[in-house]
């Protein structure tokens, strides 16, 4: 991207550059590098955070447990200038206050214990068979004509996967992105109220089917994802109904968005530098 459309401030350590930049959007790379070697400590003004671009940096920070995801443990938002939870994010809020991205210990210490009994390898490695079959299915249904591999393969893949870990129908797959696009806008930089009211829409909808099937499961369990976490136990304790839904989410939200550009970025390499390149 051409250097004009970034200004950086060397002395003061501010960064103006805008991320919505089609050019940046495109190929970000280029303006990282140049922050790296000039100034890895900046405060990006679009973004209003400070920003660590060096690796010895990030590193430092993730180990410090100065540093974290909650702090009204230790100061009140009074205390901290911020305001009141606003009303119409209301429903969004209650799935984040309840997710295992958004604990410290000890509260993420138990969050974690009770969740990790679903994930046995055991019953992690009993997908891969069905998960080769549905990978060799959509690669079958390439066209011949040139397509979206994302559309076609990288996104039904880790949805379809989750909507059977969870025990519904793979025919919610298309409502279970639709919840899943809308909620993770809220971490966009385009966030308006229209943003933050059609989240919470989702995320108010999204919550009311995970109850809804919780509750089935409370009747009937089975073998899957949802029957194990409710029998889950550690030393007595069991997962709540909130935290419940909000792993469930979790795993959609967190579990799809990774893959998908995961899988998306694979290809690109591939394609760009070839299979000797990236092996």
């Amino acid at each position: 991207m051409p250097h004009d459309e970034m200004r950086l401030d060397i002395a003061a350590r501010r960064l103006s550059l805008d991320p919505r930049s089609p050019a940046f959007y495109h190929d970000p790379s280029v303006a990282y590098a140049r922050i790296l070697a000039e100034s890895p400590v900046v405060f990006w003004e679009e973004l209003g955070v400070w920003c660590f671009f060096a690796h010895d940096d990030v590193h430092r920070l993730l180990r410090d447990r100065r540093f974290g995801r909650e702090i009204l443990h230790v100061a009140t938002r009074e205390q901290l200038g911020w305001p009141e939870p606003p009303v119409h994010t209301r429903d969004f809020d209650a799935i984040d206050a309840h997710s295992l991205l958004e604990r410290e210990p000890p509260v993420h210490t138990r969050l974690r214990a009770l969740i990790n009994r679903a994930f046995v390898s055991r019953r992690v490695e009993a997908l891969r068979p069905g998960i080769e079959a549905l990978a060799h299915a959509l690669v079958d249904a390439f066209p011949d004509e040139p397509f979206d591999v994302l559309a076609a393969y990288a996104t039904p893949i880790p949805v379809r996967v989750i909507a059977r870990l969870l025990g519904v129908p793979e025919a919610m797959a298309p409502a279970l992105l639709d919840w899943s696009h809308r909620m993770v806008a809220m971490y966009g930089v385009r966030r308006t109220r229209a943003v933050e009211e059609d989240a919470n829409a989702a995320a108010a909808d999204f919550a009311r089917f995970i109850r809804e099937t919780v509750a089935a499961r409370r009747r009937a369990p089975g073998d899957d994802l949802l029957s194990v976490l409710i029998a889950a136990e550690e030393q007595g304790d069991r997962l709540s109904e909130d935290e419940l839904v909000s792993t469930a989410i979790l795993l959609l939200n967190a579990g799809h968005e990774a893959t998908v550009h995961a899988l998306g970025n694979a290809v690109h390499a591939l394609l760009t530098h070839g299979v000797d390149m990236v092996s």
